[in-house]
């Protein structure tokens, strides 16, 4: 018995502790024990990180341009004009930071710790509670690139989840098609 749980630890859980930190009860290492897993994968990581980069490029623009904004109006203050002249791009530039270049940057730090798994009855995610596959009722997936694609899973009575930037996505629908009874792909 103990050379199973130590085995089942191994299979399941050690790939996803060599990439980030892992937040691990009791109740989900008794079930892994007690489920084959059928697929396990991760983001790309570049196509992750950078998913959001037309945000991140206009709030770059508009970053500069209020950092440009912010200069003139501390010259003009040099030039005796009104204080509040150079308080006015203040929340421009820390909003225009947020919206643009802080995007990518929360992606980076955010990718470690993004990891999706099926087993034989639920698809796990790294965050949230794991979905039954009885409960999966459609399926859309975005592509990406040659290889990559993001899968929009429908669930009845909830919000829909998304798988982002999974290399080789048909190899999951496959599995996904197979083994949810109500799925209409």
């Amino acid at each position: 018995m103990v050379c199973l749980r130590i085995l089942c630890w191994t299979v399941t859980l050690a790939p996803q502790l060599i990439f980030g930190r892992l937040i691990v009860s009791m109740e989900s290492l008794t079930q892994a024990a007690r489920e084959n897993i059928l697929w396990q994968g991760r983001p790309a990581p570049r196509c992750y990180t950078f998913q959001y980069w037309k945000q991140a490029l206009l709030g770059s623009i508009l970053f500069l341009a209020s950092s440009f904004w912010l200069m003139f109006a501390l010259e003009l203050i040099k030039d005796a004009q009104p204080f509040w002249l150079a308080l006015l791009p203040l929340p421009l530039i820390v909003g225009s930071f947020v919206f643009g270049p802080w995007q990518i940057l929360l992606a980076r730090w955010r990718w470690p710790r993004i990891f999706y798994r099926l087993t034989e009855t639920q698809l796990h995610f790294s965050v949230g509670k794991p979905v039954p596959l009885a409960r999966i009722i459609d399926i859309k997936m975005m592509k990406q690139g040659a290889n990559l694609a993001s899968l929009r899973v429908t669930v009845e009575d909830s919000s829909p989840a998304i798988i982002h930037c999974i290399e080789q996505p048909h190899q999951l629908l496959r599995l996904l098609n197979e083994h949810c009874p109500q799925l209409k792909v």
